[in-house]
């Protein structure tokens, strides 16, 4: 990959004022009860997408032109045209809020300033190196500016009139000085000036008005904050759109959006080739304003959005459940379901006046006729393609239970609730409902147990809540209790995806791979690579796996090193 070759006016000042403001690191809650990765990785094993749609910075590198942005560096291919992956904390920065990038020509170092210091990747490092503001002197609230140099140091410029140099070869701190030379190049970011855009034209369907500013679909405004000319190409950013490149002489730009729209992602639904992702909170950085449902395709790298500001029925942006199958994407809101028909482009809306228990969908869980849909207050079912729900009674008393999650496998449909786990045989639709021991009891029985996760694999299912793992197996008709290490003990169970004799355990304390022929298990958080320690959703993609993070999107190539222990 190249990539490893070269590792190798006015509103441009407000916009990086507020960013210094509104951009905060962010952290998992449990970040701190970790001190070790599993293993030493290389650069490209863990991958995180983050909302990276504000630009801040730009540098050109041999072949490529990598852009700082609120969501880590991207760099792309001068004569390819394409998109590389994002250096983020996966790939060991310190923090993802990028504010100056800069490429060394004579050492093919990149280097990045960010909200806690400075960091460098050499042409042959697996990981960056961190430099913190504390060892380059710099108080913790001034945001690092610019950084240039001068062809034998790395300066830094802070806020505060600070203004420093760094070994450009072994990067520790050299001296505070006092003003730069002429010799010094500073790299383009978001306080230089940018050309007047009138001029320009968008291949795609923005506007530039009289004033220069770009215009969406819904005549929203957005300024460009980083521009750059390189030969007969234009590279730069635009806040709240992305980034962008085009042709210096035709004047040309096409814009390419990257990331979710929201950091904190619970839901995750793929079918082929995409990733459909949404969450149940908004970013807390006030700036980050859209919200809804983000389309990632893994062909092309292409991110599409689907606003909920502007699709009538999708009336909410809390999202707390995605399934997809038949080019149907089906949502459970806090109002409603909201089911997109990918094919004919059209959206429809089922709420409690269509049948449904409950306006809120905890789970969804579909087969090719028939989709499952957990509330509340019961279960529903809903024929395809009519539509048409109607509630499915567990319980003879017609006791309300709370559905938690639904899963379904090649014989039954396992309902997790907060009175145990119910199952329904897909042939002959009989009901039964087990205790946490994996006891069949009575239908109307009470089970002190909310069942929050479920994982169905090719010989066994496992269901999850807090303190236990049961596990369930087709050949031998067995019910087991899974042995816990002591953090898994400690961990609140938020999803379960098996493949083969591998299970992972999406927690509040990370992700867990276990090994189901041992119970040998492995710990994995944000020292790993992972984007957050609350990991809501995991989908196995053949040699990689999908984690829905508080912190963003993250996937990893687990199979590299899992067949080495098998």
């Amino acid at each position: 990959m190249q990539i490893f070759k070269e590792i190798r006016g006015n509103f441009g000042l407000i916009f990086s004022i507020c960013i210094s403001i509104l951009f905060l690191p962010q952290k998992s809650p449990s970040q701190d009860i970790f001190d070790r990765p599993v293993r030493l990785y290389q650069l490209w094993d863990w991958i995180s997408y983050k909302y990276s749609n504000y630009p801040t910075s730009l540098t050109e590198g041999v072949e490529l032109v990598y852009f700082g942005t609120s969501g880590g560096i991207y760099a792309f291919h001068k004569y390819g045209r394409y998109w590389t992956e994002p250096f983020t904390t996966s790939n060991g920065l310190s923090d993802d809020f990028i504010t100056a990038v800069l490429y060394d020509e004579t050492t093919r170092y990149l280097w990045a300033a960010h909200n806690k210091g400075v960091s460098y990747l050499t042409p042959s490092s697996f990981r960056w190196t961190n430099i913190s503001k504390a060892d380059l002197n710099l108080p913790e609230t001034n945001r690092i500016l610019r950084l240039g140099t001068d062809g034998n140091a790395i300066w830094v410029q802070a806020e505060g009139d600070y203004l420093l140099t760094i070994n450009k070869i072994l990067g520790f701190y050299q001296a505070e000085e006092e003003s730069a030379s002429e010799a010094v190049k500073w790299q383009p970011t978001s306080l230089d000036g940018v050309p007047d855009m009138r001029g320009y034209t968008i291949d795609q369907d923005y506007q530039i008005d009289g004033r220069g500013l770009i215009l969406d679909q819904n005549l929203r405004e957005y300024r460009v904050t980083v521009f750059a000319k390189i030969n007969n190409d234009i590279y730069g950013g635009i806040a709240g759109l992305g980034l962008f490149e085009g042709n210096a002489n035709i004047k040309t730009l096409h814009i390419h959006p990257f990331g979710p729209m929201q950091n904190y992602i619970n839901a995750m639904a793929v079918d082929d080739n995409r990733i459909w992702v949404g969450g149940t909170r908004s970013d807390l950085n006030p700036i980050f304003t859209k919200s809804g449902i983000s389309c990632y395709n893994q062909n092309d790298g292409f991110w599409e959005y689907f606003e909920s500001l502007f699709i009538n029925e999708f009336a909410t942006p809390v999202v707390n459940d995605l399934a997809y199958k038949n080019n149907r994407l089906w949502i459970g809101t806090e109002q409603g379901l909201s089911i997109y028909d990918q094919n004919k482009n059209r959206w429809k809306r089922l709420s409690m006046s269509s049948g449904l228990a409950d306006e809120i969908i905890t789970s969804i869980a579909l087969e090719d006729t028939l989709a499952w849909i957990g509330t509340p207050r019961g279960l529903n079912l809903i024929s395809i393609p009519s539509y048409k729900a109607r509630r499915q009674r567990l319980s003879p008393r017609q006791n309300i239970l709370k559905i938690f999650k639904i899963a379904i496998d090649s014989k039954n449909i396992w309902i997790g609730t907060d009175n145990g786990i119910y199952s329904i045989d897909k042939f002959n639709h009989n009901v039964e409902h087990y205790n946490m021991f994996g006891e069949r009891i009575g239908l109307d029985d009470a089970v002190a147990g909310n069942i929050t996760a479920i994982g169905c694999g090719d010989s066994v299912t496992v269901f999850g809540r807090y303190h236990d793992l049961l596990q369930f197996s087709y050949n031998e008709r067995k019910w087991t209790n899974i042995p816990l290490t002591d953090q898994l003990n400690e961990a609140s169970f938020f999803d379960i995806a098996i493949d083969g004799n591998y299970m992972w355990l999406g927690t509040d304390r990370g992700a867990f791979l276990m090994r189901l022929s041992d119970y040998y298990c492995e710990n994995y958080t944000t020292l790993d690579g992972l984007a957050g320690n609350n990991v809501f959703k995991i989908f196995i993609d053949g040699d990689w796996v999908w984690f829905a993070t508080d912190c963003g999107l993250t996937k990893y190539s687990w199979r590299k090193y899992v067949t080495l222990t098998e």
